[in-house]
């Protein structure tokens, strides 16, 4: 058997990888349109890059991070028990601030026992309004159109970083993609090497 038969499965299987890696690279380049007469040469992923935006954005809202999920992670006890604290440490600063402004004053409509009713008073309306404040902010947030901010996010990448994101999320699959090619090229050599010989 001759030596060309004998490299013919490593020429089929170079033949493979490189079909699959040039096809690859045409899913990001070239990133901008290149008019070659009979048609245009553009990136499948680039030239998309509107839909890809609109369809991400479609599935982030719907399936994966939709304004009812973030309310009901929002409004939990722990986090109200949160809110509480942040809220009286805030009025117990102020409070703290204006004491030592009025100190004298206070002092004669009995000092601190009266802070101490301030603070129970504050600490009872904060209690009272936790729940509304938690509502409102729902609200809001169920008023957010989360597909528009993905949407616009994604299309305020530029084609670098667009690839980037791409290729963090299906560089191993890719890979995959082009040793297979080489892979199946190989075996295909190899069915080529078998016919010849029967021949």
């Amino acid at each position: 058997m001759s030596t060309v038969m004998w490299i013919l499965p490593v020429i089929s299987a170079g033949i493979g990888w490189v079909t699959n890696y040039v096809a690859i690279k045409m899913l990001f380049h070239p990133r901008k349109p290149i008019n070659l007469g009979l048609f245009t040469l553009h990136g499948v992923f680039p030239r998309r890059k509107e839909t890809l935006a609109r369809r991400l954005g479609v599935i982030v809202e719907k399936d994966l991070f939709t304004p009812e999920m973030i309310v009901d992670k929002l409004n939990t006890e722990d986090n109200k028990a949160k809110l509480k604290t942040a809220v009286m440490k805030r009025i117990n600063e102020f409070v703290d601030e204006k004491a030592v402004q009025f100190g004298p004053m206070l002092q004669m409509f009995g000092g601190d026992a009266i802070i101490d009713q301030i603070r129970t008073g504050m600490e009872k309306s904060v209690d009272d309004m936790i729940p509304k404040l938690m509502e409102d902010i729902g609200s809001n947030i169920t008023s957010i159109s989360i597909e528009q901010i993905v949407y616009e996010k994604v299309m305020d990448f530029s084609d670098e970083k667009f690839e980037d994101l791409l290729m963090a999320v299906i560089k191993s699959e890719l890979t995959f993609i082009e040793i297979m090619g080489a892979v199946l090229g190989f075996f295909i050599g190899l069915v080529q090497v078998a016919i010849l010989m029967m021949q």
